[in-house]
């Protein structure tokens, strides 16, 4: 005796909807910040809208925007903005965003900023290029392998600099010159100053002390 099996097929229930233009008129928020849209549809009939993932940009009052509902109008999404009276536009991309590509650029005409309770920037290589540039920051703290500096004029204004170097080698091509009240230098084995022409000038009063002196 054979057991034949049939495979029934059966039409899927799909849920219809109904797409129609509308008007912001108001902004509602619950109790967790998710904010909930007043509509106004043409024939002045008013619903509650959310806006759909897919619409990025955040619906302002007076926007005409383009809203999609079930037969019986238990769920309402904004699906685009159509038009928009405000000058100002703001993206909403959710909780946790990724933008991958494999070259991105942003550019504006005016400005960009960026801000955020903490900033990160990773990557194998990477550039800068100002005209002008300006950085300020409470605390600052660089850690480098290996760094080169070319620059053509240097400024510095600074209260403290404390110093810890292991080596240091300087070659300067031109003049040195030092300005200050009083100057202290501590070698706690060899000092070495070589010259062909030194002058030592003092006001009023030159000591050298040593166990041996010599001269010439």
């Amino acid at each position: 005796m054979k057991n034949n099996l049939s495979l029934v097929k059966r039409t899927a229930s799909l849920g219809y909807a109904e797409i129609c233009y509308a008007t912001v008129v108001a902004t509602n928020y619950d109790y967790a910040g998710i904010p909930s849209y007043v509509l106004q549809l043409l024939n002045n009939d008013e619903m509650i809208a959310l806006k759909a993932e897919s619409c990025l940009i955040v619906p302002e009052v007076n926007d005409l925007v383009l809203v999609t509902s079930t037969a019986v109008a238990d769920q309402v999404f904004i699906l685009q903005i159509l038009n928009r009276v405000a000058t100002a536009n703001t993206l909403d991309l959710g909780q946790n965003t990724v933008i991958i590509g494999d070259k991105l650029k942003i550019a504006a005409n005016a400005q960009i900023e960026i801000e955020a309770p903490h900033v990160s920037l990773s990557g194998i290589k990477g550039s800068a290029s100002f005209s002008h540039s300006s950085f300020v920051s409470n605390w600052c703290e660089v850690k480098l392998h290996k760094a080169a500096m070319i620059i053509h004029s240097l400024d510095r204004i600074i209260n403290t600099v404390t110093e810890k170097i292991v080596n240091s080698f300087r070659t300067i091509e031109g003049i040195e010159q030092t300005k200050a009240q009083r100057i202290r230098t501590v070698v706690t084995e060899r000092m070495f100053l070589k010259a062909k022409h030194t002058t030592i000038n003092a006001e009023e009063e030159v000591s050298v002390d040593g166990k041996k002196i010599h001269i010439g």
